[in-house]
Order: C-alpha cells, then structure tokens, then sequence
C-alpha cells in the first residue's frame, strides 16, 4: 500500500511540474498571459492523464517505444484540448503543444527514464 501511495504522490509532483513547464512554455511562446497558460496546460495535461497510465505500463515492455507513443498520443490529445479551448489558430495551436511537450519530455521524463 505503501509504495502504491507513493507511487500516486510521485505522479502527482511530475504532473505539477509538467503543468507549471508547459505553462511557462505557453507563455513564453505567447499563447496567453501565465495564468491562462498554466490553466490551459492543466487542462490539456489532465486530459492526457490516461496517457501515462498506458505508458507507465509499457515502458517495462517497450521502453522508449512507450515514451515515443507516449509523446505522440499526449500532442494528439492535447492538440484537442488545446483547440478547443482556442478556436481559430489551429496551426499555432499544435506548434504550441508540440514543443511544451518537448520541452517537458526532455527535461523531466526523458531524464527520469533514463536514471530508472
């Protein structure tokens, strides 16, 4: 139970930081003012939830297959979200979650399965 409990508050923390990342990303690239993108981001990342469920269990059998499928389906799904949280700019929508979820990849999970 322990190690289950531990496991979700993990979870918990890289979503926060994979939020507050994509966020500042968002923001920086000017897709709205930080409180709008970390909203933003905190839908599409909740969104892809499922996502990481899926990955955490195919990264033992696939390895960085899983993290690559998992970045796929992560800007599929966020892509949505985010156009339809902003109608209308569709290009820049997906350019914009293509490298927030870059940038978090690379710098939070890429590294962690790395040192796994």
């Amino acid at each position: 139970m322990l190690q289950i409990t531990l496991l979700f508050a993990i979870l918990i923390m890289v979503l926060l930081l994979i939020i507050l990342f994509e966020g500042v990303v968002m923001q920086l690239l000017r897709w709205g003012t930080f409180r709008q993108s970390i909203k933003a981001a905190a839908i599409m990342n909740l969104a892809s939830v499922m996502v990481w469920l899926l990955m955490i269990v195919l990264v033992g059998q696939l390895g960085i297959i899983a993290l690559l499928l998992g970045l796929l389906l992560s800007i599929l799904i966020e892509s949505a979200v985010l156009i339809r949280l902003e109608p209308g700019q569709t290009r820049y929508n997906i350019f914009i979650v293509i490298v927030a979820n870059l940038v978090s990849y690379l710098i939070l999970l890429l590294p962690a399965f790395m040192f796994a």
